[in-house]
């Protein structure tokens, strides 16, 4: 799964270091989803557990209008939310370690 970045990346001949997706996707464990409703608005979380256990929960999908929710969308939006997270934490990591 690359991402319209990393093709930009290549295109306009970036050579460095950087943090892939195929690299996140490679850690990832296991991925689960959770609705709750708050307020009246339902709101779907997204856990991505990596290899070793630690598990990544992002900001959560919701919807202004309830007759819109569908749940293939909060899917794809609370996931993409918490791999967005892992990006930041796996970046952390890269820079510390160097």
């Amino acid at each position: 799964m690359r991402t319209e970045i990393e093709e930009m990346m290549e295109e306009l001949g970036c050579k460095g270091n950087y943090i892939s997706s195929k690299s996140i996707t490679e850690k990832i464990e296991n991925t689960e989803f959770h609705m709750l409703t708050l307020c009246g608005h339902m709101f779907m979380y997204c856990g991505i557990e990596m290899k070793g256990g630690f598990v990544v929960v992002g900001k959560p999908a919701t919807c202004i209008d309830p007759d819109n929710w569908r749940d293939e969308i909060g899917r794809r939006i609370s996931f993409e939310n918490t791999f967005s997270e892992i990006y930041r934490l796996e970046a952390y990591a890269k820079a510390v370690s160097e």
